[in-house]
């Protein structure tokens, strides 16, 4: 009688069993990935509920079809269908964060390789920027920043605590509402819209469209630029602009990631010396435009339309 293992074979080819019940192996939508392959990029579990799990984002119709295969016949061979739901259920989640802290442990090691592979400077950022930039007064840099918004999104702009009373309504508005007032009213932003009549900057009050703002504490703007361009190029998630704090970092703003891979490429980007907290929804981040102590936060890559 085959084992699980033979089932996973049978399904995946050759699997690099690690121990008893998991290994590495060849993902089945591998002909959609959009960037390299890693050794490691693609494990397959049979302990509990069988599972492959693969970093890229790209194969995830596959991946989840070879899934249903997988717990089809390894249900079989157990004399029932795997369902997710209860203890099963619980082992997939205690599977998926091993799997994240593993994509941690992988990037923490290859943090030196990869800001040295993508190594993208601050000059270089500024003079690949799709739009010219280094005219720009901040008021108009931040009429351009507001061009990454869909018109009716309700956008928070002020200092860290103008939030939580009535009174603060005023700094919840619409892009368009933005735009007619010009200069920009406080030195902070977030990454997502408001639900409209909001005046609290929370997690709850967040609605509509949505940014990933990258940014850390740790790497220069030199090696942060790398993240970035890592980001565009290995992960194929689109930038949207990057704005110099006026401080010691850059933050990039790109698309959203999906809900299914985005506890991975948390951990992914904290492996590589990124602030975590910037995927809290209404963390305030810097906005172009404002001085900081005299000096101009402002966009140095914007995306064209």
């Amino acid at each position: 009688m085959p084992s699980e293992r033979d089932i996973a074979e049978r399904i995946l080819g050759k699997v690099e069993w690690q121990t008893e019940t998991e290994g590495l192996c060849r993902c089945p939508g591998e002909g959609l990935h959009q960037n390299r392959d890693g050794k490691r990029d693609c494990r397959v579990s049979v302990n509990g509920a069988p599972t492959i799990y693969c970093f890229h984002q790209s194969c995830a119709v596959p991946v989840a079809e070879a899934n249903r295969r997988l717990r089809r016949e390894c249900g079989s061979l157990r004399g029932g269908i795997l369902r997710l739901g209860g203890a099963p259920e619980r082992k997939v989640r205690k599977q998926e964060d091993a799997v994240v802290e593993a994509t941690k442990e992988r990037t923490a090691e290859k943090r030196s390789e990869i800001l040295s592979e993508y190594d993208w400077p601050l000059m270089e950022i500024k003079e690949s920027s799709p739009v010219g930039l280094c005219e720009l007064t901040g008021p108009q840099q931040f009429a351009a920043w507001l061009g990454i918004w869909e018109p009716h999104s309700v956008v928070w702009i002020g200092d860290v605590y103008s939030s939580g009373k009535p009174e603060h309504a005023g700094h919840f508005r619409t892009v368009g509402e933005w735009q007619k007032i010009g200069p920009v009213m406080g030195n902070f932003t977030c990454g997502s819209a408001f639900r409209p009549g909001s005046c609290r900057r929370g997690n709850d009050s967040v609605s509509g469209q949505r940014f990933l703002v990258v940014e850390s504490d740790i790497l220069s703007k030199e090696q942060v630029g790398a993240v970035f361009a890592w980001m565009v190029e290995r992960l194929r998630i689109r930038l949207h602009c990057i704005i110099d704090t006026a401080g010691k970092s850059l933050h990039g703003w790109f698309d959203a990631p999906r809900k299914d891979i985005e506890a991975r490429l948390k951990a992914a980007l904290e492996g590589l010396g990124c602030d975590p907290k910037v995927f809290t929804y209404s963390q305030p981040v810097r906005v172009p435009g404002a001085l900081r102590e005299g000096k101009l936060q402002e966009l140095v890559w914007l995306r064209g339309k």
